[in-house]
C-alpha cells in the first residue's frame, strides 16, 4: 500500500478519461506524449514501466499483485497517466489482456461469459478491448514503447498493427470531425486525426539471455552495416542490432511501415536506435524493505545525502546494491560504520554504477527521442519523394480536452453511442475477432443445410413431438459441420427458424386418443370448447386416423372402431351401436347408472382424497402405438396420470360377500368350499346397508373402488349378457358361433368345485335337491358319510382381442390356450380362477420382432345346473400402485349373482380412465407386458340359491 499512497500523493497522476488538466500541473505547457504498452512479467503486477520509473527516480504508476489496477468493465483495459512538468512529458501506461494481473481481474469479471460461451468468445472480447485502447494511444501519442518479457519479437503484433492501421484510415474523418470542436487545437491534428506518425520503440527483457551475452561492455569500435561506429562492443548491443534488422524487415515486408510515414500506423527512426534490451536491475524497481527504511531514516537529517538517495537511478544493478546492503547491514550491526562513512560509501557505489552503465543507459536511449520531439519533431520519411510531414506538440490543456473527446468516441459503450462510433468499433471487431469471423462464416454456411434437413419430409401438420424430432436432426447437421464460439448463437437461430416453420400453419393438434395416438388434424377446437376471439381455430372432431377391429358385447358381431378420444365413445357408444343388431335381443344385466331428477345435473367435484397421492412417474408406465407414445408431453389434456389408491385384491376364490369368508381348500384340480348359515346372515346384514345414489350429481369418470359413495356414472363401461342356456356350449366343439378365434383357442376350461354343507337343516334349498337327478353326488357307493357334500362344474374363459381382430383364450396367466387338433383340452380353470390374470398379453399372431398385444375384453362363464349361484366380483387394476381398482357397480352391490345353467359373457371396458386421465396401454415393443395391469384374483365365487318360503 506504500506504493499506492506514493502514487496518490503525486499530483501528476491521472487515469483516462481525465479532468482537463491534473491539479498542480501547467496546462499552458507544450508536452510530448510517451505511451507504454505490451506484455508484462507474470510477477510484475501488470507494470511495464520499471525502467521508466528508474529513469525518473520515483514510482509514478500503480503496481500491486494483490490489488491490481482497476480496469474498465467494457474494454477490460486501463490507461494510467503521469504528467512530468520538468521534462514536459506525459507518460501513459496501458494495462490490458496481455498483463497477468489485469487478465486475472478480467477473467473473474467474465466468469459467466466463460461458462456460457467458452474461452474463445471471452478471449475475443478481451482482444477487442485491447485493440480499442491501442487505437486510442496511436491517435494521441508521439512515442510508444512496446515492452516484451523476452528477447524475441512477437510476430502476432503484425496482424494487430495492420488491423489498427486499416481502422485508423476509416476512422480518420470521424476523428477530424470530433477534433474540430476543441478550441485552440492545431490544424494538422484536426486534418490527420493524430498528432504525428508516432514512433514505436521496442523494449525487451534479458531474463532469458545466457550469461555470456551480458559479460562484455567495453568501449571499442565495431562495424555494422558497412559503417564504423563507436559504442559498446558487448554481445547485448549486437543482439539489439540484430533485433532491429529483424523487426525492420518484418514490418516492411508486411507493409506495416512504408517510405511515407504519414501513410503508416507508425514509423521507425532512420538513424537512431529503436530496440533496447533491459539489463539485470533495470526491469523491476527496488521494493520497500526494512533496510531501505532504516537507511532513509539515518540519512534524513543530511539534506545532501537525502537528495542523492532520492535521485538513485533504479537502473543500478541489483547485485551491486545487494552487496552494498549486506556490507551496510554488517557495519550497522557491529557499530563500525558511522553515518558519515555510510553516506560516503553509498555515493561512491552509486557513482561507480552510473559510470559503468553510462554507455548502455535507458535514459540515454529514450531521452534522445523525447528531445527530438520537443525540438524539430520526427521526420521518418525515406526516399527522394518525401510525403507530407506533420508534427504537433500540443499544449497540455488542449491535449487533455481532445483526448477526452477521442476517448468517448472510441471507448464509450453507452446506449446513446454515436452510429459513426459504432461503425468504427464494428469494423475493428470484424478484423480483430478472427476466430469469431471464421466461426460465423462456417456456421452461416451450414445453417441453410440444417434448415433444409428440418424441412425434409415434413407432413402438412405435425405435433410438437415431431417438431422436436426434426429439430434434433437439424441440430445434428449443424453440430457435425459448424465450428467455433459462434455455434451456440447459430443454434438459437436454427431453433427460431424451425419454430417459425412449425408455427406457419403447420401446427398439429396435440390431443392424444385414449390409446395414445395423436390427432392428425391441424390445431383446432371441438364443439363446445372456448375460442380465442383474436385467433379463432377451426372446429372439428378429433381423429387419429387409426381404426381397430373389435367385437360387440356378446362377441358375435364384428365392427370397425375409430380410435376413441372420449370414454363414452370407447366404452359405450361403439357397443351400443353394434348391440342394435345383435345384443339387444339377449338377456342383459343392467348395471346401475345415474338417474337425474333435475334438468341441470352436473358432475361432482373430485377434491382431496387419494388424488393427491399420484405423481406423473406412476402414470408413465405404458405407451401405446404411434409416434406420441415414445414421448408424451406432460401438458397434454390426456396426461397419463393414475387416480385414487385402490384396495387390495381378493384372496382365495371368494370374499365375505360370496357366502363364506374362509380360504378354499385345493385338492388336485378341485376347490372345496364349506357353507355355513351364519355367513349368509352376516352377508345379508352387510347388503342391507346401501347408501341412496345421488340424483343431482354424477360421477365424472369411471367407477372404481375409491369413488365417493352415492355417486354413479352417467353410463356403464361394462356389459353382462346371457347368451342362453348352458347347453349352448359344447366342451367337445368349443365356441363355434363366434368369429375370429385363433385355431385351438376357442374353448372354455372346466372348474370343478366341491361344496360341503355343515348342517343340512340350515340349507333347505340344497337339502331339498340333494340326490335329485342332475346333481352329481360324490362317492355314490358310500353315501352314508358323504351325503353333506357335492361337486359342481363351471366353465370359464378369459378372452383377449388384438388390434387386428384376433381373439384367443388363456389357460394360465402366462400361457395361451391351445387345444389338440382333435379338440382335446387337457387344462382346467384352476389357474385362471385363482390367480391374477394379465390385462394385456402378446397375441399368437405376433411374428418376429413385431409384437401385437391382446387386451382382456370378455369373461365367459357357463354356470352349472345346481342350487348355487356363481358370483362375479371383477376388479381391474390397469396401472401400478397406487392405482384404483375399476369395478362395474358400487361395492355395496357386489358380488353379481349369475343364474344357474346359463352362458354368461361379461364384457370389460375398452379403456380405463381415472379422475386424472387415461391409463394408456403398454408399449408393444416391450418384451413382456407389465405385471401391474391385471384382473385381480377373487373374481369368481359360489353362493346358495335362496328359496322364497
Amino acid at each position: 500500500m506504500m506504493i499506492e499512497e506514493e502514487i496518490r500523493s503525486n499530483k501528476g497522476y491521472f487515469t483516462l478519461p481525465s479532468p482537463l488538466v491534473p491539479s498542480g500541473t501547467n496546462g499552458r505547457q507544450r508536452v510530448v506524449v510517451v505511451a507504454v504498452f505490451g506484455k508484462s512479467n507474470w510477477d510484475s503486477g501488470g507494470s511495464k514501466v520499471a525502467a521508466l520509473e528508474a529513469m525518473l527516480g520515483r514510482h509514478i504508476f500503480q503496481r500491486d499483485l494483490i490489488h491490481p489496477v482497476a480496469v474498465d468493465q467494457n474494454t477490460m483495459c486501463s490507461v494510467e497517466g503521469y504528467y512530468h512538468t520538468e521534462q514536459r512529458v506525459l507518460y501513459l501506461h496501458l494495462t490490458g489482456a496481455y498483463d497477468t494481473s489485469a487478465l486475472i481481474t478480467s477473467l473473474e469479471t467474465m466468469q459467466t461469459q466463460l461458462q456460457e460461451k467458452g474461452f474463445l468468445m471471452a478471449w475475443s472480447s478481451l482482444k477487442l478491448g485491447y485493440a480499442r485502447s491501442l487505437l486510442l494511444l496511436f491517435s494521441i501519442s508521439h512515442l510508444l514503447l512496446l515492452c516484451h518479457p523476452t528477447h524475441v519479437f512477437d510476430i502476432s503484433y503484425i496482424h494487430l498493427f495492420r488491423t489498427l492501421d486499416s481502422v485508423r484510415v476509416k476512422a480518420q474523418s470521424h476523428l477530424s470531425e470530433i477534433l474540430r470542436s476543441v478550441p485552440y487545437i492545431g490544424k494538422d491534428w484536426v486534418t490527420y486525426g493524430r498528432l504525428c506518425a508516432p514512433r514505436v520503440l521496442f523494449i525487451f527483457s534479458s531474463h532469458l539471455l545466457p550469461p555470456h551475452v551480458l559479460r562484455s561492455n567495453q568501449d571499442s569500435s565495431y562495424s555494422h552495416g558497412g559503417r564504423s561506429m563507436r559504442g559498446p562492443r558487448g554481445q547485448l548491443r549486437k543482439l539489439e542490432l540484430a533485433l532491429e534488422d529483424q523487426i525492420y524487415h518484418l514490418l516492411r515486408k508486411s507493409r506495416v511501415i512504408t517510405n511515407i510515414s504519414a501513410n503508416s500506423l507508425f514509423a521507425l527512426p532512420n538513424n537512431q536506435a529503436f530496440v533496447y534490451i533491459l539489463e539485470d536491475g533495470q526491469e523491476e524497481p527496488e521494493s520497500e524493505t526494512l533496510l531501505g527504511d532504516t537507511l532513509h531514516s539515518l540519512c534524513s537529517p543530511q539534506d545532501s545525502l537525502s537528495s542523492e538517495l532520492n535521485q538513485l537511478s533504479l537502473g543500478t544493478p541489483t547485485n551491486s546494491i545487494n552487496m552494498l546492503d549486506v556490507s551496510i547491514s554488517m557495519g550497522l550491526n557491529d557499530g563500525s560504520i558511522s553515518a558519515d562513512s555510510l553516506s560516503a560509501s553509498i555515493l561512491s557505489a552509486v557513482a561507480t554504477e552510473r559510470k559503468r552503465n553510462l554507455d548502455h543507459s535507458f535514459k540515454v536511449f529514450l531521452m534522445q527521442h523525447i528531445d527530438q520531439a520537443l525540438g524539430r519533431g520526427f521526420d521518418d520519411n525515406i526516399g527522394r519523394h518525401a510525403g507530407p510531414h506533420f508534427f504537433q506538440v500540443p499544449k497540455a490543456a488542449v491535449w487533455f480536452e481532445a483526448v477526452n473527446k477521442i476517448y468517448k468516441f472510441l471507448m464509450d459503450d453507452s446506449s446513446d453511442k454515436d452510429s459513426k462510433s459504432k461503425s468504427v468499433i464494428n469494423n475493428l471487431r470484424s478484423l480483430v475477432e478472427t476466430e469469431l469471423r471464421f466461426s460465423d462464416a462456417r456456421c452461416a454456411k451450414v445453417l441453410p443445410l440444417a434448415v433444409s434437413a428440418y424441412k425434409d419430409g415434413l407432413p402438412p401438420h405435425y405435433t410438437q413431438l415431431h417438431h422436436q424430432e426434426k429439430l434434433e436432426v437439424a441440430l445434428n447437421v449443424l453440430g457435425a459441420q459448424a465450428r467455433g464460439p459462434m455455434y451456440e448463437e447459430y443454434v438459437g437461430q436454427l431453433e427460431a427458424l424451425c419454430e417459425a416453420v412449425w408455427h406457419d400453419g403447420r401446427m398439429g393438434c396435440e390431443i392424444l386418443s385414449l390409446t395414445g395416438n395423436t390427432c392428425t388434424h391441424p390445431l383446432h377446437t371441438t364443439q363446445g370448447e372456448p375460442q380465442d376471439e383474436e385467433n379463432p381455430l377451426p372446429v372439428m372432431s378429433h381423429n387419429s386416423g387409426v381404426v381397430y377391429v373389435s367385437f360387440c358385447n356378446c362377441g358375435h358381431r364384428q365392427g370397425q372402431r375409430e380410435d376413441p378420444f372420449t370414454p363414452k365413445a370407447s366404452n359405450y357408444d361403439f357397443y351400443t351401436h353394434l348391440a342394435e343388431t345383435c345384443c339387444n335381443r339377449l338377456e342383459t344385466y343392467t348395471f346401475p347408472t345415474f338417474k337425474p331428477s333435475v334438468t341441470d345435473a352436473k358432475a361432482a367435484k373430485m377434491e382431496g382424497g387419494d388424488d393427491d397421492k399420484f405423481t406423473k412417474d406412476s402414470a408413465l408406465y405404458s405407451i401405446s402405438r404411434g409416434e406420441s407414445r415414445d414421448k408424451m408431453s406432460s401438458d397434454t389434456p390426456h396426461t397419463p396420470v393414475l387416480s385414487l389408491a385402490g384396495t387390495g385384491g381378493l384372496s382365495g376364490s371368494m370374499n365375505s360377500n360370496t357366502g363364506t369368508n374362509r380360504e378354499p381348500q385345493h385338492v388336485g384340480s378341485q376347490v372345496i368350499i364349506t357353507l355355513t348359515k351364519d355367513e349368509i346372515k352376516s352377508s345379508n346384514k352387510e347388503r342391507s346397508i346401501v347408501r341412496q345414489a345421488s340424483t343431482t350429481e354424477y360421477l365424472p369418470g369411471m367407477l372404481h373402488t375409491t369413488s365417493p359413495a352415492g355417486l354413479l356414472p352417467r353410463w356403464s363401461s361394462w356389459s353382462l349378457v346371457c347368451l342362453g342356456p348352458s347347453s349352448l356350449y359344447s366342451h367337445n366343439a368349443g365356441i363355434c358361433d363366434q368369429p375370429m378365434f385363433l385355431p385351438g383357442s376357442n374353448f372354455l376350461l372346466p372348474w370343478d368345485v366341491t361344496v360341503k354343507i355343515e348342517d343340512r337343516d340350515k340349507w333347505p334349498a340344497i337339502a331339498d335337491t340333494m340326490g335329485k337327478k342332475g346333481l352329481h353326488l360324490k362317492n355314490k357307493k358310500n353315501r352314508v358319510g358323504d351325503q353333506n357334500e357335492f361337486s359342481v362344474k363351471i366353465f370359464l374363459g378369459v378372452e383377449y382381442e388384438c388390434m387386428r381382430g384376433h381373439r384367443f383364450m388363456m389357460s394360465s396367466p402366462d400361457r395361451h390356450l391351445k387345444a389338440s387338433p382333435s379338440g382335446l383340452v387337457k387344462d382346467n380353470a384352476t389357474k385362471i380362477a385363482n390367480a391374477d390374470m394379465p390385462l394385456y398379453f402378446p397375441c399368437p399372431c405376433s411374428r418376429g420382432g413385431s409384437v401385437v398385444l391382446g387386451q382382456m375384453l370378455r369373461l365367459h362363464i357357463v354356470t352349472p345346473k345346481a342350487p348355487v349361484n356363481v358370483t362375479l366380483n371383477p376388479q381391474v387394476q390397469p396401472g401400478p400402485e397406487p392405482c384404483p381398482h375399476y369395478i362395474p357397480q358400487p361395492q355395496s352391490m357386489l358380488p353379481i349373482k349369475l343364474s344357474a345353467s346359463a352362458y354368461w359373457v361379461l364384457r370389460l371396458p375398452y379403456v380405463y380412465v381415472g379422475d386424472q386421465g387415461p391409463h394408456y396401454p403398454p408399449d408393444p415393443r416391450q418384451p413382456t407386458p407389465p405385471s401391474f395391469a391385471k384382473l385381480l384374483k377373487g373374481c369368481y365365487g359360489i353362493t346358495q340359491v335362496i328359496l322364497d318360503r
